[in-house]
């Protein structure tokens, strides 16, 4: 009856209720701007969609090659969007428009506008990864490579091609979903248009040494798991001749030595429910309540099906006042039981308790209520 009331001092009871629910959380709250963000970007997207049909609805068309041509009586800087090409004659000399033209069908016939619109809704909805916008750019950047390939490829002069692209750079892009005949950044473009393309001679050259190259490292690699597995092998030899000696040599003491048992100490640690002193939580009872009222979440599932009571847990606080030993003493609901657990494996470090000034083992309760208001 002693160490049962001993017990049962110790208990401080702790009640969790169901808090009042609260949208505005550290959470919701980079939600909500995560989402704001992307909401912005997309209204963009579609007002750059909008501006696009407007073009279409007020210009003229006519059809080169099966692919279409919107005559915009405007100044506009030319593009492409999907199969249709927007472009103010009046504003381009023939060459200039032959240009314009070549650039753009090659857009259109391979339907540029669809890595376009994927790399800006992949921006829209991964905004915050740098990643996506250097993706983007990329995609841009490959888009007009292949398009001004197919302009050099038409038999167009590639300087006074160049030319043109530098006399449009003035005019900055608004729009972008559009595939524009001056998209920047130029530099690399003309850059791009300047490199001399590698001979079949050296492709053939880099052909051959990288097989050689792969060959290599693998023959070395070989070389290394061999020397390896010898040194494995010779040193397994070694181990097992020891071992036979070892065993032949136990053989012939058997009858003479008595084996030696270590006795782990933290397992044979006596554990006291009644001590001199108790253990005590950093900062005392006040601090312990606070922990635990901080740290433990009511279940959701819990609530919603109404479960509310008592878990009894107990614990031993070692001599080193370590929370060891855990368990369930009075169940109420898994859920519930394992939250609790969890808390009460998180505790920090107890002083511990004391015998006659030693500091020893303790076994301590505590219980929880689960209320629902």
């Amino acid at each position: 009856m002693q160490v049962i009331m001993a017990n049962y001092v110790q208990l401080k009871e702790i009640t969790v209720t169901n808090a009042p629910a609260t949208f505005l959380t550290v959470e919701n709250v980079l939600v909500a701007i995560y989402g704001l963000v992307s909401t912005i970007l997309l209204i963009r997207m579609v007002v750059q969609l909008t501006s696009i049909l407007h073009w279409r609805l007020k210009g003229k068309r006519q059809f080169l090659q099966e692919i279409e041509i919107i005559a915009i009586d405007a100044s506009i800087t030319p593009f492409s969007f999907f199969s249709t090409i927007f472009i103010n004659p009046g504003l381009h000399n023939e060459q200039e428009t032959r240009q314009i033209l070549t650039h753009e069908s090659t857009h259109a016939r391979q339907q540029h506008s669809l890595d376009v619109l994927l790399s800006e809704l992949m921006t829209v909805l991964l905004w915050l990864n740098p990643a996506a916008w250097l993706l983007k750019r990329e995609i841009r950047h490959n888009l007009e490579f292949l398009a001004d390939n197919s302009v050099l490829k038409s038999g167009i002069d590639s300087r006074s091609y160049q030319y043109h692209l530098l006399q449009l750079s003035y005019q900055v892009p608004d729009n972008q979903l559009l595939n524009k005949f001056n998209i920047s950044p130029l530099k690399k473009r003309i850059i791009m248009m300047n490199q001399q393309k590698t001979k079949k001679a050296g492709m053939l050259k880099y052909s051959v040494i990288v097989p050689l190259a792969m060959a290599l490292v693998l023959t070395s690699n070989a070389e290394t798991l061999v020397n390896s597995a010898t040194k494995i092998t010779t040193s397994g030899e070694t181990a097992n001749t020891e071992k036979t000696a070892q065993q032949a040599s136990q053989k012939q003491t058997f009858r003479f030595t008595t084996p030696v048992i270590k006795k782990d100490k933290s397992k044979q640690e006596k554990i006291y429910d009644t001590v001199d002193k108790l253990p005590q939580f950093p900062g005392g009872e006040k601090e312990l309540l606070k922990f635990i009222a901080d740290n433990l979440k009511y279940p959701v599932v819990a609530q919603n099906n109404g479960v509310q009571g008592k878990v009894i847990i107990r614990f031993v606080v070692s001599s080193t006042g370590k929370v060891l030993k855990s368990e369930i003493v009075k169940s109420l609901d898994p859920l519930c039981d394992k939250e609790a657990l969890r808390v009460i494996n998180s505790l920090p470090h107890f002083i511990p308790g004391e015998v006659k000034n030693k500091k020893v083992a303790v076994y301590y309760s505590l219980p929880i209520t689960f209320k629902l208001e």
